[in-house]
């Protein structure tokens, strides 16, 4: 979340805060890299830029997988075995005590007809996460401009200070020269030229120490652009222009900046989204309340090694011989010879192709599911999802909050920044015809260097106080320019 704010914060500057012409955009880099080539080339590059993308895919297969489930599934599945010993023939199911070998395979598919509405929630559930996942990717994408343009705005900060320290460099050797040939006129002291010469030392570490910084921010650069090798080697960025800043800027009130920006941050669309995809996970858990509704079928065949096949039908006729009793005592008997009829099948050894086609078995069917009693789980699931809508309301919440509270202190800022700039051009101006006039006196020699040095050090901390409030000022109006879905120029 507090990425969230900063990312916003200077976003403004990230969509072009210095505008210099973008070039070699096949081949960024070539002859110094733009604010825009950096930003556009960690956007695609960067590692973690590249893990969101692939969770917004794994969303992507999830989404896909749930609209698949609505199809009917299709499994097959078969065997073969030795029998030895007492067993039930799987074909004619006659007890049998030879040894045999059998085979047996079947295919079975269902299609779910009704499971609660669960699958359509989940569908609308994955396409939710999907777009959030989108957006996340977006927000990354911002946080990562921060980030690069900290980066850049620290390069061309610290650039600015050499330049301003390498000046005082100058003129620090320069009146150290002409107090060398004054001392040794005798029209000066030799504290004098070691006073020079320590301010000398003075001036150039402090060239190092903003060269160090200008060191450091480059290195965070090129991590951030994840370069290697000859490109890291041989980085730089093109030092653009950047205008004076405006001292009457218009200046939007928060609550109007606060609308637009709420329809736009990526953030915030995240949030809602997750919010509406919990009111579809809590419509899923109250789906494992209904009965579960689906149509089966299948097929399957079996072999036996050496079983027959019926392949005609003869009849058998004769005379049975039957006797009779003709008293009770069971003395007397009669035999009589019956006639008798009956159909005999014609039986031959069958193969396995014959026996698979003789044998297939087929079936359908509605299978009804009703749940009764779960142990609480359906229930404790939908208490988990309530909880779980709440919380996604509450971040949502979160993120609109640090957004207007983001924005309410840009706006402050901003003006802070105005205020703090024009002071700073003031003091400079006037401390710069102080320096000048006690340049004047230290040659004249009716100062001390001590006193100039004072002088000098109020002027050089000026110098550098509006330099840092140049790049304030300019940052917080595009700021909230950027809030405004407004074009960022300069």
């Amino acid at each position: 979340m507090k990425k969230s704010k900063n990312l916003l914060l200077m976003l403004a500057l990230g969509s072009l805060l210095f505008s210099a012409p973008a070039i070699g955009q096949d081949n960024p880099g070539q002859g110094g890299w733009t604010l825009t080539e950096a930003i556009e080339y960690a956007q695609k590059n960067n590692l973690q830029v590249k893990q969101s993308g692939v969770n917004r895919d794994l969303n992507k297969i999830d989404l896909k997988q749930s609209r698949m489930d609505r199809l009917p599934d299709l499994n097959g599945s078969g065997g073969y075995s030795f029998n030895t010993g007492s067993y039930q023939n799987p074909v004619d199911f006659s007890l049998s005590t030879e040894n045999s070998q059998t085979a047996n395979f079947q295919a079975n598919t269902s299609l779910p007809l009704f499971m609660g509405l669960q699958q359509t929630n989940l569908i609308r559930q994955n396409i939710l996460d999907l777009q959030a996942s989108e957006q996340d990717i977006l927000a990354l994408q911002n946080d990562i401009t921060l980030q690069v343009i900290t980066s850049y705005l620290n390069i061309l900060f610290s650039e600015e200070l050499i330049k301003t320290a390498e000046l005082q460099r100058s003129t620090t050797q320069k009146q150290l020269d002409r107090t060398r040939i004054l001392y040794k006129a005798g029209s000066v002291a030799e504290i004098a030229v070691l006073d020079l010469e320590s301010q000398l030392s003075t001036d150039e570490l402090d060239i190092i120490n903003a060269q160090n910084q200008r060191d450091i921010a480059r290195l965070s650069l090129i991590q951030l652009l994840n370069l290697e090798n000859e490109q890291a080697k041989d980085f730089n960025i093109i030092i653009p222009e950047v205008p004076e800043p405006d001292n009457n800027p218009a200046l939007a009130e928060p609550t109007m900046v606060y609308d637009v920006a709420v329809q736009t941050q990526p953030g915030v669309k995240a949030a809602d989204l997750r919010m509406l995809s919990a009111d579809k996970g809590l419509a899923i858990a109250r789906g494992a309340y209904y009965p579960r509704l689906s149509l089966a079928a299948g097929i399957n065949t079996r072999y036996i090694k050496g079983g027959q096949r019926l392949i005609g039908v003869e009849t058998i006729s004769g005379r049975r011989e039957q006797t009779f009793y003709l008293d009770q005592t069971g003395t007397q008997t009669q035999t009589y010879y019956m006639p008798f009829t009956f159909e005999q099948g014609i039986y031959e050894n069958s193969n396995i192709v014959d026996q698979f086609q003789d044998n297939i078995n087929k079936f359908v069917g509605i299978n009804v599911s009703i749940p009764v009693f779960n142990g609480f789980l359906a229930r404790n699931n939908v208490q988990r999802a309530k909880l779980g809508q709440l919380n996604a309301k509450i971040n949502a919440d979160i993120e609109r909050n640090q957004l207007r509270q983001t924005i309410e202190q840009a706006y402050v800022d901003a003006l802070a920044a105005q205020r703090k700039y024009a002071a700073a051009k003031v003091q400079v101006q006037a401390l710069e015809k102080n320096y000048k006039n006690a340049e004047l006196r230290l040659n004249s020699g009716v100062i001390n260097t001590v006193d100039f040095f004072v002088i000098t050090s109020n002027y050089r901390r000026a110098q550098s106080n509006l330099i840092q409030a140049k790049y304030e000022y300019t940052f917080k109006l595009k700021v909230l320019d950027f809030y405004q879905g407004k074009e960022i120029t300069l």
